[in-house]
């Protein structure tokens, strides 16, 4: 198939069939005789995927709960994930009574999202594996899709998130805690009057929690691994999986850690809030790595050719404007910096490949 740039009026729609595929009209799922909303089915999925994950807090828990009270729908969804799979036998769907979730074999849980897909709803494999996964979207409180996006906290923290960043707030009478899911997220600390103003401020991540010491700072989470860059006072840094005690950093300073380690303290430059003015910095990037963060601004696919995958380069990307737009002049960019051409399968699925010799 030959490309089809953005602006030729040939351009494939995301609902056009490549050659050898087709395309079927969805069908309502049917769960216990009579159809079952789209949205619910939804739902009921991401619940699972939320409570296999070994990542469910008790609020989790309980917001699972509330779910699976509120609409006959609901449970119906549930009893035919039960019907499914025997994954969730151990789940005890009174709450006081939870005894957690057995690790379903993978085989029965491709089965589930196969089932799903089967049925016409958006929640098989690639939708599980989306840059905000639908469970991290459900236990959050705050996320955003392809945009950045501002709020202003309960104790008048600002937190401005990056695109496919998810954050649940859980604010209780011993601290102030956020939950980052995954992204990033820049806060300037709010000093709330009254009981809030006491609590510890703290973002908690899966490798470990970082405690604002009245300050605005960058935390980053991913599942390799996370970063905290702090830009005014100080933030104390105690990991998930060891007994160590916590690091002070201060401004001016950043590091990055898992649960189980950290790097050396390192000077927290532009680039680490760099996002958060509409800009993506790279220093000696891999071009299949720029590709899977700049993917995070847009909808669709970006793919390297592994000829030019490992290709490397920097430079600084505006990305104001955010969305298919924006990151189309950026992509646009890259074959005056690099020997390589774009392939634009739809409008939705670029792929980068090595530039043709010209004769």
């Amino acid at each position: 198939m030959a490309p089809v740039p953005p602006s030729d009026p040939r351009r494939l729609s995301s609902a056009t069939p490549l050659p050898g595929s087709s395309i079927q009209a969805p069908q309502a799922p049917q769960a216990l005789g009579r159809p079952l909303p789209a949205g619910v089915a939804r739902a009921a999925a991401g619940w699972f995927a939320l409570l296999q994950s070994g990542q469910a807090s008790a609020a989790d828990r309980a917001r699972w709960q509330r779910w699976l009270d509120e609409d006959a729908d609901h449970g119906r969804a549930w009893a035919h994930l039960q019907a499914v799979t025997g994954a969730l036998t151990g789940l005890n769907a009174g709450g006081a009574g939870y005894r957690g979730l057995s690790a379903a074999p993978r085989a029965a849980r491709r089965r589930l999202l196969g089932l799903f897909a089967g049925l016409g709803t958006a929640v098989g494999a690639g939708w599980l594996a989306s840059r905000t996964p639908q469970w991290q979207q459900m236990a959050a409180d705050y996320s955003t899709g392809t945009q950045r996006r501002r709020w202003s906290l309960p104790d008048g923290t600002d937190m401005l998130l990056g695109p496919g960043s998810a954050v649940a707030l859980q604010f209780d009478g011993s601290e102030r805690r956020l939950r980052l899911l995954a992204g990033e997220a820049l806060f300037t600390t709010g000093h709330p009057a009254g009981a809030l103003g006491d609590l510890p401020f703290v973002v908690e991540t899966a490798h470990g929690r970082v405690r604002a010491l009245g300050t605005r700072f960058m935390v980053r989470s991913s599942q390799a691994g996370a970063r905290v860059a702090v830009f005014e006072r100080a933030v104390e840094l105690r990991l998930a999986g060891t007994g160590a005690s916590a690091l002070r950093l201060q401004a001016g300073e950043a590091m990055d850690f898992t649960r189980t380690g950290w790097s050396t303290v390192q000077p927290a430059g532009p680039a680490d809030d760099a996002w958060s003015r509409g800009q993506l910095w790279v220093d000696n990037q891999r071009l299949d790595d720029f590709l899977a963060e700049l993917n995070r601004y847009r909808p669709g696919w970006l793919r390297a050719d592994p000829a030019v995958a490992g290709l490397r380069f920097s430079g600084v990307f505006p990305l104001d404007e955010g969305g298919i737009d924006g990151t189309d002049a950026v992509l646009a960019m890259l074959p005056g910096a690099l020997p390589v051409q774009l392939r634009w399968r739809t409008r939705w699925w670029v792929v980068v490949e090595p530039a043709q010799a010209r004769g």
